[in-house]
């Protein structure tokens, strides 16, 4: 036949992530097969199917699938997040952005990607995406306890100003460069209102260290709900940290990090799970050195 090529490769084709839902699960329990060699502190999962998105597209190529990409809508930004996309052909991927950017209509985009899959990451790089926020675990093992001239006790609602003024410093920190957060700083009755909850849900643990009478420092663990891509079995979350600008380097943040790392251990937790921005030079530097090693990427593209 004039014009056959046997080496030919087979164009892409295009489905309904509806249609192949089953192939979409094995290519993401290949993703995440590779995930869990490189980080064994990932949850155990056998069904992969659930964690799919409801919406998206999978491209398959001689008839197998070789890529799937699925979201939702959030208002005006679109987001792919744990078990949003995953890839025996990486390239096939930018192909199905190209297609579900211009479906969805927005200009706005956030993806959670493996922080251990290079390859992955590469694709969205190629995509225009940076880096903007980070998951990350380490083991639940007790730290050498740091001396900071005061005590570590748990929260009351005696509290309250300290948690409103505490509360206030991250935010606070998030709305200066280089992060350029646009999320407001807590209201003090939104904090209050938060603090009295936490109080009273025993998901929550909050911890106040105090030098000379005062409140210098705050941390909130949190048993954050397991069943996704991320969340070990016996973890506990460090939800929330922050310390006054007049005391850091003074060891108030070392202490109540090896405090923490202390209950998990007593509390029977094999994990604890932290977050922050990499934008945000205190976190992105603070947190690594505490032995946290990053599972997730959130990455983040706006298009002007």
């Amino acid at each position: 036949m004039r014009g056959y090529r046997p080496d030919a490769v087979p164009p892409l084709e295009i489905h309904a992530l509806s249609e192949l839902r089953a192939e979409a699960a094995a290519l993401l329990a290949e993703r995440f097969a590779r995930q869990r060699a490189a980080e064994p502190l990932l949850p155990e999962v056998d069904d992969f199917e659930p964690l799919l998105p409801e919406q998206g597209q999978v491209a398959t190529r001689g008839g197998e699938a070789v890529a799937y990409l699925g979201g939702a809508l959030d208002g005006d930004l679109a987001r792919w997040q744990f078990a949003g996309h995953a890839a025996r052909e990486p390239e096939a991927l930018r192909d199905l952005f190209a297609l579900q950017a211009g479906e969805l209509g927005v200009r706005r985009f956030m993806l959670t990607v493996p922080a251990t899959d290079p390859v992955l990451v590469d694709v969205w790089f190629r995509l225009g995406f940076g880096c903007q926020a980070v998951w990350a675990v380490r083991e639940a093992e007790p730290v050498e306890p740091v001396e900071f001239g005061g005590t570590i006790r748990p929260a009351t609602e005696d509290d309250t100003q300290a948690a409103v003024e505490l509360g206030g410093v991250l935010a606070e920190l998030q709305l200066q460069p280089p992060s350029f957060s646009d999320r407001p700083v807590p209201s003090v009755e939104e904090r209050a209102r938060e603090l009295h909850e936490c109080l009273g849900d025993d998901r929550f643990v909050e911890l106040v260290a105090e030098r000379g009478g005062r409140a210098v420092g705050w941390l909130s663990l949190y048993r954050r709900p397991e069943g996704d891509l991320r969340v070990p079995a016996a973890n506990i979350d460090l939800a929330f940290a922050a310390t006054r600008a007049d005391v850091r380097g003074s060891g108030v943040g070392l202490a109540l990090t090896g405090y923490a790392l202390a209950w998990a251990v007593e509390h029977g937790c094999r994990s604890v799970t932290v977050d922050w921005r990499s934008v945000n030079l205190l976190s992105s530097r603070f947190w690594p050195r505490r032995g946290f090693r990053p599972q997730y990427l959130r990455l983040y593209r706006s298009v002007p």
